[in-house]
């Protein structure tokens, strides 16, 4: 045999609360999962960035043939509102032979405030205000992102430590089998030997061992696998994998079966499919996209900005005192498009997005209900069925005690022994696999409850 169960004073039992702490805390998917917090917050702030005020200047200058055309000098300081008014101030001062009457200025230069409102699009909504909306939002996206990321890792991770018990005490049973079948067909061996056996009894034991030996090799072969498999789950705290559990042993069958009875209670209450965190993704989707048709929709409005600045001459501390409110420079800007056909695409295409938004959201709270009542179904079916098993591979190991106890008195004979102990090994098989299966269907409820990460000791 090329694998077996070597325990020894070094191995310890991988218990799967420790198992999935170790997997929330150091799995790489995991720290992956906390950078999608991390990249929404970054793109608040870079929506935030549009609200940030800006310190403008220029300066324009000609010289020819010794005369100064002009001179054109202005610094200006802009400040967008999340609301989609922007003020400003600035200072202009423009000199120059060739300056034009519109960019003349008073000796001290002219300071001028000013207001920009949109009475049209823009009024109610624009792309400023719908960014840094749908980037709050994100916030909260990417928070679900990463629960819904780490509630999958824990579902994947739960999954291969059950297989790896499956697999584990399948082989610790048939590996007890083969000693016991490998016993009795030496000592019938000796016993045909002697001439106290017929040699036919030897043949008899010698397939009873090999066919225990065949599914031996192959329970090896899924051990081994199930290991490979868990060993990527397990790293550690600097970031790097610990390789196969060589060292540990999961829990064994009875240590699972005492465990159960408490579970139920623990299960059923405070589930809300609707918490799902994939679930929470689509419907905080769903408002980002209505923001963004409420934005599409404000295009359809013709474009009405008014711009209004009061105008000063730069007189020192007179500057305030000398203004006069017939000192100011206005504008209107007017603008519609004819047809609105990219418009009105738009809304189109915004409207058919939040449709097949809420389709997807329909259809996935079913199916997660669904899954989620059958999982809470097989969990109460195996329950039954483990208790039922249980007794079953009692009984059968008494029968296979007393088939033992009267070949032994020469009042049975090795067929029936063979045929005793197959169905022994069977039954413990399948009860192994039951438990398996319970457990799965245990850490599947949470699964599709959304809640893998609460399961978790604290």
């Amino acid at each position: 045999m090329w694998l077996s169960l070597d325990v020894n004073s070094q191995t310890v039992i991988l218990h799967p609360d420790t198992f999935l702490t170790d997997v929330v805390r150091y799995h790489p998917l995991a720290n992956r999962a906390a950078l999608r917090n991390d990249m929404a917050a970054a793109e608040l702030v870079k929506s935030k960035g549009l609200l940030d005020p800006s310190l403008n200047s220029n300066v324009q200058q000609k010289y020819f043939g010794g005369k100064d055309y002009y001179s054109l000098v202005n610094g200006e300081l802009k400040i967008p509102t999340f609301y989609g008014i922007d003020f400003k101030t600035g200072y202009d001062l423009n000199r120059g032979v060739f300056l034009g009457p519109e960019n003349s200025t008073p000796d001290n230069g002219l300071i001028y405030g000013g207001i920009s409102l949109p009475l049209g699009q823009g009024l109610l909504i624009d792309e400023r205000r719908a960014t840094i909306r749908n980037a709050r939002t994100g916030l909260e996206i990417g928070r679900l992102e990463e629960v819904d990321i780490k509630n999958e890792l824990l579902y994947n991770a739960s999954y291969q430590y059950w297989q790896w018990f499956r697999a584990f005490n399948i082989l610790k049973i048939l590996e007890e089998a083969n000693t016991v079948a490998s016993q009795r067909y030496d000592a019938v061996k000796n016993f045909a030997i002697n001439g106290d056996r017929p040699s036919i009894d030897t043949i008899e034991a010698g397939i009873q061992v090999q066919n225990i030996r065949v599914s031996l090799i192959a329970s090896q072969l899924d051990l081994q696998q199930s290991q490979n498999t868990l060993a990527t789950f397990l790293w550690n705290e600097n970031g790097l994998p610990t390789g196969s559990p060589v060292n540990n042993l999961p829990l064994n069958t009875d240590e699972v079966f005492n465990s159960q009875e408490n579970d139920l209670s623990n299960l059923i209450s405070g589930l809300n499919i609707n918490a799902h965190p994939y679930l929470g993704q689509l419907k905080n989707k769903l408002i980002q996209l209505d923001t963004d048709l409420k934005m599409k929709k404000d295009k359809l409005k013709p474009r009405l900005n008014i711009q209004y600045n009061p105008l000063s001459e730069a007189l020192g501390s007179r500057t305030i005192t000398d203004y006069n409110i017939n000192n100011y420079k206005w504008g209107l800007e007017f603008k519609m498009p004819l047809f609105l056909r990219k418009e009105r695409g738009d809304v189109k295409l915004a409207d058919i997005k939040i449709r097949d938004t809420e389709l997807d959201l329909q259809q996935k709270t079913i199916e997660l209900e669904a899954k989620l009542n059958n999982y809470i179904a097989e969990w109460n079916n195996t329950i039954n069925q483990i208790d039922v098993f249980r007794q079953a591979v009692n009984q059968y190991r008494q029968m296979l005690e007393a088939e033992r106890r009267l070949f032994d008195l020469g009042e049975s004979s090795l067929f029936l022994i063979n045929t005793r102990e197959q169905a022994y090994i069977q039954a413990n098989v399948k009860l192994t696999e039951l438990i398996a299966k319970n457990r799965m269907a245990y850490y599947s409820i949470w699964y599709f409850a959304g809640r893998m990460t609460e399961i978790l000791p604290d």
